[in-house]
């Protein structure tokens, strides 16, 4: 059930419906975890069957965990969870690296190949139990007491699938809290449903084929065509994953709940480090404060130690979206990265150099570079297609700018610039309901007749298949 879909529209009415008729909290609740049920079901009861069993596990645990502060149960936790992410997300590809290396010695040899179907949504709800355990064992919060509650935390349905990554912290407080409707506010979830619907169908959905024809065959393309698949992509995967974060906090926010923002205007940043608070910044949080921090941080007094965390981090975080040698190769691009940045600001550079690499254009051009270059690693299918069009882009020859693409797609791309600038500004940096009246009603005109112009049905959303 994708959130551009009808059936979405009609469960989110329903539950809408349900939810604001009763005034009482615990019947609340069980409309939200019915809806969340109901919605993940729609895709697959066997898988449900497991999520809710791991559900029920990790409460039983937690319960012991927040009782005696035992790491044991922490350490239990963490490799239950981890171990069943790494089943279904990583065992195909780790047989595939066991069969490689074996048929070095012998050209014969093959290892086993599992069919297995990876969770919708597996990756998301594992970050966020597992933050929740450590949030616990840390002290941060207190066992939830209530299985609903709980359930209602890992599976509520607006951003059950790809996030944004909640933590119980965040999130779990406003479930104990009887929500009073409000105008605004519900103006304001739709406005944000809205805005997140016209950048996901109209701008990453438009894009959609151009690049994935060009990805599918960057030897077939000139070196100007494989640079805008690039730049495409990055445009794509940003309106897509925005898109959908948007609708989940706009879904939520029906219900009264606030959930975390996941982008700033990412490209903007003026360093990697920039981009990664811009980026994806649940994510990005969560390996901070869950991965960065616990191999040490940046409390060592040797910088070598650092940069390991910082490139270990990203290597991990890499592979978080994939298994593949492509989602490493991205992750070790921005690792690599992370660590130049942060020893270009300790490093004792002349100022003069200091000054030419932090002049924000040169700033934003190299950070860009590094963006959408591992970009190509992330979109491409395989290595060999990721080093073609890389070839293609940086090597010079004859017809090199001539281009297939057809006028749609510039079209979208420079329509995106100003759809960027109007989202942001009334969904991030401003609250629109605070605006003279005919400021949201033009906004919201705006987006309903790009929808209605660009459409295109039919695409999933790219951070499903993590």
């Amino acid at each position: 059930m994708l959130f551009n879909s009808v059936e979405y529209v009609l469960l989110l009415i329903g539950c809408f419906s349900a939810y604001w008729i009763t005034p009482f909290l615990r019947v609340r609740q069980y409309i939200i975890l019915i809806a969340s049920i109901y919605f993940y079901m729609s895709w697959s009861k066997v898988f449900f069957i497991m999520l809710l069993i791991m559900i029920s596990l990790n409460w039983l645990i937690s319960q012991r965990l927040g009782k005696t502060k035992d790491k044991k149960w922490l350490v239990l936790a963490c490799v239950l969870n981890l171990g069943l992410l790494a089943y279904f997300k990583y065992m195909n590809f780790f047989l595939e690296n066991v069969q490689s290396l074996g048929q070095l010695y012998d050209p014969t040899f093959q290892s086993p190949y599992l069919s297995i179907i990876l969770p919708l949504g597996i990756s998301f709800y594992i970050f966020e139990l597992i933050s929740y355990h450590v949030d616990l064992y840390r002290g941060k919060i207190e066992h939830e007491k209530s299985p609903v509650v709980f359930a209602i935390f890992v599976l509520f349905f607006p951003q059950l699938i790809a996030g944004p990554i909640c933590r119980a912290g965040q999130f779990m407080p406003q479930l104990h809290i009887i929500q009073k409707i409000d105008g605004a506010q519900i103006y304001k979830g739709l406005y944000m449903f809205l805005a997140g619907f016209a950048i996901k169908c109209g701008v990453a959905d438009g894009l959609s084929p151009f690049v994935g024809v060009i990805f599918s065959s960057p030897e077939s393309y000139s070196g100007f065509d494989n640079l805008m698949a690039a730049v495409g992509f990055g445009i794509q995967i940003l309106c897509d994953f925005w898109g959908y974060s948007l609708m989940a906090l706009g879904a939520a926010l029906l219900f009264g709940y606030t959930l975390p923002p996941n982008f700033n205007l990412p490209y903007a940043a003026l360093s990697i480090r920039d981009f990664w608070r811009r980026w994806h910044m649940t994510l990005s949080s969560w390996l901070r404060d869950y991965l960065y921090i616990s191999l040490g941080g940046s409390r060592s007094n040797r910088a070598w130690k650092v940069q390991r965390n910082l490139a270990i981090t990203m290597l991990l975080g890499g592979l978080w979206h994939g298994a593949s040698w492509n989602f490493i190769i991205w992750g070790a691009i921005h690792g690599g990265a992370l660590v130049v940045n942060r020893w270009f600001e300790l490093a004792n550079i002349s100022s003069s150099i200091t000054a030419f690499f932090r002049w924000k254009p040169i700033a934003w051009l190299l950070t860009m570079t590094v963006v959408f270059v591992s970009w190509i690693y992330f979109r491409a299918s395989t290595l060999d297609d990721a080093m073609m069009m890389l070839n293609q882009i940086f090597t010079p020859m004859t017809g090199w700018a001539h281009s297939k693409l057809g006028p749609l797609f510039f079209e979208l791309i420079l329509l995106y610039f100003p759809l960027q600038y109007l989202i942001h500004r009334t969904t991030y940096e401003k609250d629109i309901t605070l605006n003279a009246l005919w400021k949201p009603a033009l906004a919201s005109s705006i987006l309903c007749i790009f929808a209605f112009l660009y459409y295109v049905d039919g695409t999933e959303f790219i951070y499903f298949q993590f």
